[in-house]
């Protein structure tokens, strides 16, 4: 019996991809700090993401060439243009949305700190990357992190055949006395384009709930996917979810929403980074407990037939960052040449792999 086709990954030690993340952002015109930082949120998005969905140190080269062609400007300053008792909007200026996110959510600490909570918004800013890194720097500070982006239109309101809001993700990180925490971190439609990619390499239809054609027809063909717009996760209630997010993203914050968030040549993305003191509500004792007890309830419920275990949601990221660290990240085999040209032209050592 023949397995199922598979796109060609090479296994890149953690150790080397790190080295090489963290050589290339110090030649792309950032800060040494912002460097880190945005080194920082790539090398976790590979460590817990699916190769297909495009995240992580892969993608170094699509943002090095917004880079170079102005889209984001590395040298740029988070502003703080105002501030209140438990709010705070910031302008990003077009700076990366890595660093400039990273940079709102210290900002919430500081003032959830004070205030119990604290919510920043983040105009005039570039994609973000995987939101589950913001929510869950808030963990380290005794918080329950959350993270909302806008993102440039591919999925179809419900109804409609055409793009008219983003993906638009969110997460939320809650701590636990467990060795990972719980963490929701999702996008609002079926799939994504990336997803989408890897069956159009793979030869494979796509689920039929996936993706609309150009024409607004439903497709299983991921080619014609690729041409046309995305459906909501969960149908009108995904739609609901994406609408919400740009609401809390790019109207609150002045930055541009639906059909205006993502251009050839600009972005605007609109951010909303919120941390919640959990000591202001329980001791973070008892609230870990706590959590630990519903958790021992979902792991414990019968399963169901053919199933293994019940996850918690970030749990199967948490479990495929530690085996990478491990073993080393799988690196879809064409990104790997691309890396090198990167490497190239920022005149760094290429990325080995094991």
């Amino acid at each position: 019996m023949s397995s199922a086709p598979t796109v060609p990954t090479v296994a890149v030690p953690y150790p080397e991809l790190e080295r090489f993340c963290r050589a290339c952002a110090a030649r792309m015109g950032f800060s040494a700090a912002d460097a880190e930082t945005f080194a920082d949120v790539l090398l976790a998005g590979s460590l817990r993401s699916l190769p297909g969905q495009g995240q992580g140190v892969s993608r170094i080269g699509s943002y090095y060439e917004r880079i170079r062609r102005g889209v984001i400007d590395p040298a740029a300053q988070l502003e703080t243009v105002s501030r209140g008792p438990a709010v705070a909007l910031t302008d990003a200026h077009r700076a990366s949305g890595h660093v400039a996110a990273t940079r709102a959510m210290e900002l919430a600490l500081d003032i959830a700190a004070d205030a119990g909570i604290g919510a920043v918004g983040v105009r005039d800013s570039t994609h973000f990357g995987v939101a589950a890194y913001y929510a869950e720097r808030a963990l380290k500070r005794g918080c329950i992190g959350l993270a909302f982006t806008n993102a440039g239109p591919e999925i179809a309101p419900w109804g409609a055949s055409a793009a008219v809001v983003g993906t638009n993700p969110w997460a939320v990180a809650v701590p636990t006395g467990r060795a990972w925490p719980v963490v929701l971190d999702m996008a609002n439609s079926t799939s994504g384009k990336g997803m989408i990619r890897w069956h159009e390499r793979l030869g494979l239809p796509i689920p039929d709930d996936w993706a609309y054609t150009e024409t607004g027809e439903r497709t299983t063909d991921p080619s014609a996917a690729m041409l046309g717009a995305l459906f909501p996760l969960g149908g009108p209630k995904g739609f609901a979810m994406a609408v919400i997010v740009d609401a809390l993203t790019g109207v609150l914050t002045g930055s541009a929403f639906g059909l205006d968030c993502f251009g050839p040549d600009h972005q605007d993305v609109g951010h909303l980074l919120i941390a919640i003191d959990i000591a202001r509500f329980t001791p973070l004792g008892d609230f870990s407990a706590r959590m630990d007890a519903l958790i021992e309830q979902i792991v414990s419920a019968p399963l169901a037939p053919g199933a293994e275990a019940v996850k918690l949601p970030g749990q199967i990221e948490w479990e495929r960052a530690q085996q990478r660290l491990r073993d080393g990240v799988p690196i879809d085999a064409e990104r790997l040449d691309e890396l090198r040209t990167v490497a190239e032209a920022l005149d760094v050592a290429p990325l080995e792999a094991g």
